[in-house]
């Protein structure tokens, strides 16, 4: 009797060791085959799931995105956080993540910047999958607002500010060996401090 294979788990199983070799290898020097001989797969099996690295590399990032924001909505609906602690915790989280992650960080700036000298422009896509964490912070920060904890801020302009400082941290934990998450959380922590209403 053949094998059933059930294919959304070999797709996922193929993209959980493709995530281990892009950061132990970096993009550049991942090839297909050597993700097929990994995942002991044979090369024409692996494109039946995926047509090249660069679409693998997507849905990694869809995938690692989509665990997160799971993760990060769970926290929203903490009961025993406030606002400003939900925000606090997952903006940490991001930071501390990033950081243990940092091979997978790094091999995501080198993919960016190869299929940015082909010409491909990739930051609509990864805007694209943190538009849900964008959203989930102009949530936090507006019910923030109605319940008195934060002060009248430009939501849009809050958030936008919060991913700006985020980003900023991941280009510097790419190129800095000196960087420390800790200090990091702690400016978004700051940042969050300067729009929450002093308790009396």
């Amino acid at each position: 009797m053949p094998k059933i294979i059930n294919h959304e788990t070999r797709k996922r199983q193929i993209l959980e060791q493709s995530l281990l070799i892009f950061a132990k290898k970096g993009f550049q020097n991942t090839n297909l085959s050597y993700i097929a001989d990994v995942c002991k797969i044979s090369r024409p099996t692996l494109y039946q799931y995926f047509k090249d690295k660069e679409q693998i590399f997507q849905f990694a990032i869809k995938h690692v995105t989509g665990d997160l924001f799971k993760e990060y909505k769970k926290i929203s609906r903490d009961e025993s956080l406030n606002y400003e602690g939900k925000l606090k915790a997952i903006c940490r989280d991001v930071i501390n993540k990033s950081y243990t992650n940092k091979p997978f960080i790094v091999s995501l700036v080198d993919f960016l910047f190869q299929m940015k000298r082909k010409g491909n422009d990739y930051s609509e896509e990864i805007k694209r999958r943190t538009v849900r964490l964008h959203y989930l912070f102009s949530v936090l920060i507006n019910q923030g607002k109605r319940q008195g904890e934060f002060k009248d801020i430009p939501v849009a302009e809050t958030v936008d500010q919060i991913f700006a400082m985020i980003e900023s941290f991941a280009f510097q934990m790419v190129l800095l060996d000196s960087f420390v998450p800790e200090n990091s959380a702690k400016l978004l922590e700051l940042f969050v401090d300067s729009f929450t209403v002093e308790k009396s």
